[in-house]
């Protein structure tokens, strides 16, 4: 088994060949007409598009090579009909593989939704297929579009996916999946892959499964390794006048200095025969934050084989907060001061902390103050989420505290101002937010907050707003 030092080394190549594959935490690219629209603008229509999950799975069999996509979509985002005792809709999603120089590959399926009752927002229920494809290796970008029938509303996709020859490699390994759960079938497995993007709503066990290619008979060590990303700068805990300083141009908690940390390493050994085998494992689920799960297959003669899978662990309930204590209390670092929250904090039982959360939420806002706050973190988790939960953003920081912006003033892709005015008075405050990272897809992208106009010492202004009873 390697030594730490060992696991330090390998982790922080890993990190650098991942900066690609996760950066911003997702690699797909929105096609939508970003470009047009303020960034606020954008975020905030997608309420009204279909909304789907994907993920491509490269793998080998005796028959060549395969790419496996799966679409997975959102019940209730999209338009139903009702028909007679019962409600209607339909969707259609084409997938196409493009490859410079020769003809797409292409796939397009309709969708049927029935449903007793015509499906509430917060319906969870999801519709998934897959679709597969015989390729050949190479570089490929994966299109996929889905559009509703009955509203006409489209969304579309695209990623890029390179198809490695291991035609001549005496180890390779397929890409890895998560999955939802597998069941042992007489001699078999039945498996159901994981195609959300957030395995915080997996189980306590992260289960996963890859394909090894062996062309040479072997005894194997097998690795199932756990990294976790950090950047070496934080977002402040308890954003005040004075932490603006921190949150310029420059300063990006999703892409600075990131390393890779080990947090989990399994190792076993087994005997393998040529051809395939099929490997299921599984880790345990890790905090909140963002990963890397690896599995390393080592053979004789200094054979090597490794897969890599980035992935995210948010919150079960995610991007709703009242059902979350910690994240409850953590989004009150807006408007509750240090000793505030460690008070909060300080008793041994969720129960006391819950208790000791709704006294402040009685003595300082009131109840339905507390109600309002916590839609708007939600909000700002739907909206602002990239590779940090959205209401740790600037852009979440200031839609919690203050709200919608008033008025927004698009000034090109990178910068946008939000205004603040007082019906009352003349007050108002003027944010201007810079684009610090511009990634593929749009909903990735990072603003940070440039530079700040008030006439009224805003940020007391807007926490005692909140901390004041009706």
């Amino acid at each position: 088994m390697p030594t730490l030092s060992a696991f330090r080394a390998t982790s922080f190549s890993i990190a650098t060949a991942l900066l690609i594959l996760f950066d911003g935490c997702g690699g797909s690219s929105e096609t939508a007409s970003y470009p047009n629209l303020c960034y606020y603008t954008y975020v905030t229509s997608r309420s009204s598009l279909p909304e789907f999950d994907s993920d491509i799975y490269y793998t080998a069999d005796s028959a060549g090579q395969r790419l496996d996509v799966y679409v997975s979509l959102k019940e209730s985002r999209l338009k139903y009909e009702k028909t007679n005792d019962s409600y209607r809709a339909s969707y259609v999603t084409n997938v196409r593989l493009l490859r410079e120089g020769e003809p797409p590959l292409a796939k397009e399926i309709q969708r049927v939704i029935e449903k007793p009752a015509y499906p509430a927002a917060t319906d969870s229920s999801y519709d998934a297929f897959l679709l597969s494809f015989r390729v050949t290796p190479g570089e490929y970008s994966v299109e996929i579009t889905v559009v509703d029938e009955t509203s006409g509303q489209k969304v579309s996709r695209s990623f890029d996916k390179n198809i490695k020859d291991v035609s001549n490699e005496p180890l390779s390994l397929s890409d890895i999946l998560l999955l939802a759960r597998y069941d042992t079938l007489g001699q078999g497995r039945r498996i159901t892959p994981f195609i959300l993007s957030n395995a915080g709503l997996l189980s306590d066990t992260l289960k996963f499964f890859t394909v090894l290619s062996s062309r040479v008979p072997s005894k194997d060590s097998i690795y199932f390794n756990v990294y976790k990303l950090q950047g070496h700068e934080r977002i402040p805990s308890v954003f005040t006048r004075g932490a603006f300083a921190g949150v310029g141009p420059n300063y990006d908690p999703c892409h600075v200095s990131v390393d890779s940390v080990p947090v989990y390493s399994y190792p076993l050994r087994i005997s393998l025969g040529i051809g395939f085998s099929y490997i299921f494992g599984g880790v345990p689920k890790p905090l909140s934050g963002n990963y890397i799960l690896e599995v390393v297959v080592e053979g004789g003669e200094g054979t090597r084989a490794a897969a890599v899978l980035p992935f995210r662990i948010r919150g079960k309930y995610f991007p709703e907060v009242t059902e979350d204590l910690h994240d409850m209390v953590t989004s009150l670092s807006y408007i509750a001061s240090r000793r505030e929250l460690d008070e909060i904090t300080s008793v041994k039982t969720d129960s006391a902390v819950k208790a000791n959360l709704l006294n402040f939420w009685s003595e300082y806002g009131g109840y339905t103050k507390m109600a309002e706050y916590y839609r708007r973190v939600s909000q700002a988790n739907r909206y602002f989420s990239t590779c940090i939960d959205g209401w740790k953003t600037p852009m979440g920081m200031m839609y919690v505290i203050c709200g919608p912006p008033d008025y927004i003033e698009c000034r090109g892709t990178y910068t946008e101002r939000w205004m603040y005015t007082q019906a009352s008075s003349n007050d108002r405050v003027v944010v201007d937010f810079r684009l610090t990272r511009n990634t593929k897809n749009p909903d990735d992208r990072y603003y940070g907050i440039e530079n700040i106009y008030s006439n009224l010492d805003f940020w007391s202004y807007y926490t005692s707003r909140w901390r004041t009873p009706y």
